[in-house]
């Protein structure tokens, strides 16, 4: 039961205890079976949200009244008139549609299925069935691509409304496509709150989802505006499950600082700053040049990238929705946002402190929070060393490790993808993203050298596809040999034939 149903139900209880008062609905005299009275109550609640549901999209030019006056909200809704409700409703621009058929049948629906089609929400115009009852199942996927959102943010809002499998019926989709509408994406959306949610993350919510142009890291920086020098070190990224909220990654915040900022010039807001650090938990070694540290969801801490819409499709299981105040299952949750650019300082006992860098893409890899940093190239960790590892935007339980020796991963085989990539397997599934950052020579029979470098997040199991660099490209015929660059890799002597 949603949260409005339990309203309504002890609003129920509430006036057969003598408090109907409170009930903004009339309710006939109490009948013997109080939990009868309960489920009428509920019934009036729901029925009086989809009534206004529906009148919002009539008023609106969605969808038509009847002649009778009746709304008929319990009528299942067809595919076609569910497609309409959704084109006209979250604005999806017709240009650039498919073209009627000559000697084709034009329906009033044609236009709508049309323009469904040319958006993605539906394949084929010619194989749409427009008088078949709408399944809920295929609304969470229309409606997610009409606003460019993830489908797990969708069914979150189907299940807030209480919306089964099976049919819909009028009033259902009513109140689904009135709430999508505050999820459509917007040029003038504007700040409507601003908090710290530690040391390096904001949140911010607006009034609307942000454009996707504006959702880039070069457009953010450009129209957020904070004071005392505060930057963006990434895009902001929407929460799954929100209409309007995000996570916004910043340079370190300065304690007893108050932040403020406004976007595109307009509404200006202020924020203080957070000294809540990220809490990391343990730290490996993971190659002679490359340490980890992890961090546990069952000590409430979770990477946005399990929380965000743009990974929620891709992430199964392990990605969940935290509700308005950051919780899961009861327990608030300390968020890590984007750790680009991110630096840590790693000592050698006796020696001097050396910065190290963040390894793109490893933060949350493999259902786990276990984010990298590597050695300035051409540096390597020394053996039997003990180490330390500190920053200023988190704190570490266990800090220090002692260095060993760790065999290299080994170069198993190289083939051509085209041109210009190739891939690169290893003798065995690395079980995280340890090509990152990583290239192999190509010394080819002609003379020429070239370096192809690993394309981020393409992994899959023990390979990975390497790009070659300045847009230089394989001669067919010509006989390469491939070696790693640097230390990251063995490799037995591995030949290639251009095609």
């Amino acid at each position: 039961m949603n949260k409005l149903n339990q309203t309504a139900a002890m609003l129920a209880l509430t006036a057969l205890m003598g408090g109907g008062a409170l009930l903004p609905y009339q309710v006939q005299a109490a009948p013997l079976n109080p939990a009868a009275s309960i489920q009428k109550a509920v019934t009036a609640n729901d029925n009086q949200q989809a009534e206004q549901a529906v009148q919002q999209l009539i008023s609106e030019g969605v969808i038509q009244g009847y002649g009778s006056g009746q709304l008929l909200l319990d009528k299942k809704v067809t595919n076609a008139e569910l497609l309409k409700m959704i084109v006209v409703a979250l604005g999806l621009d017709p240009s650039g549609t498919v073209q009627q058929e000559e000697g084709k049948r034009n329906t009033w629906y044609s236009s709508y299925v049309e323009t469904a089609a040319a958006n993605g929400l539906v394949d084929l115009a010619d194989e749409f069935q427009p008088n078949k009852p709408a399944e809920s199942s295929d609304i969470a996927q229309m409606i997610a691509k009409a606003l460019k959102r993830d489908v797990k943010s969708v069914q979150y809002w189907m299940e807030g409304l209480n919306l089964g499998t099976g049919t819909i019926t009028r009033g259902e989709t009513a109140q689904l496509i009135v709430l999508s509408k505050k999820a459509v994406r917007s040029e003038t959306a504007e700040i409507v709150s601003i908090q710290a949610l530690n040391a390096i993350t904001f949140e911010v919510t607006f009034s609307a989802p942000l454009s996707l142009e504006d959702e880039t890291t070069a457009e953010a920086n450009a129209n957020f505006a904070f004071d005392h020098g505060l930057k963006l070190v990434n895009q902001p990224r929407l929460k799954t499950g929100s209409f309007a909220t995000y996570i916004v990654p910043v340079q370190t915040m300065t304690a007893g600082t108050t932040y403020t900022t406004n976007y595109k010039g307009l509404k200006t807001l202020s924020a203080a700053a957070s000294t809540e650090k990220i809490r990391l938990s343990d730290i490996r070694q993971v190659t002679s040049d490359t340490f980890e540290v992890d961090s546990l969801r069952t000590e409430g801490v979770v990477d946005y990238g399990y929380l965000i819409s743009a990974y929620a499709g891709g992430r199964g299981a392990n990605a969940i929705i935290l509700d308005e105040n950051n919780q899961y299952n009861g327990q608030k949750m300390q968020v890590i946002p984007s750790l680009a650019s991110r630096q840590a300082t790693l000592t050698p006992e006796g020696g001097a402190p050396v910065t190290v860098n963040y390894v793109g893409f490893t933060q949350s890899t493999d259902g786990r929070q276990e984010p990298k940093f590597r050695l300035p190239a051409g540096t390597q960790l020394v053996p039997g060393v003990k180490y330390s590892v500190t920053g200023d935007w988190f704190e570490l339980k266990n800090n220090t490790f002692v260095a060993q020796t760790i065999q290299p991963l080994t170069i198993a085989s190289v083939s051509q993808l085209d041109a210009a990539t190739l891939n690169v397997t290893l003798s065995e599934d690395p079980g995280d993203e340890l090509f990152a950052y990583r290239s192999v020579q190509l010394k080819g029979s002609d003379g020429t050298m070239l370096t192809a470098q690993y394309k981020v997040q393409t992994r899959q199991g023990a390979v990975g596809v390497f790009e070659l660099q300045n847009h230089a490209k394989l001669a067919s015929g010509v006989d390469y040999e491939v070696t790693p660059v640097g230390g990251w890799a063995a490799a037995s002597p591995i030949s290639l034939t251009a095609e």
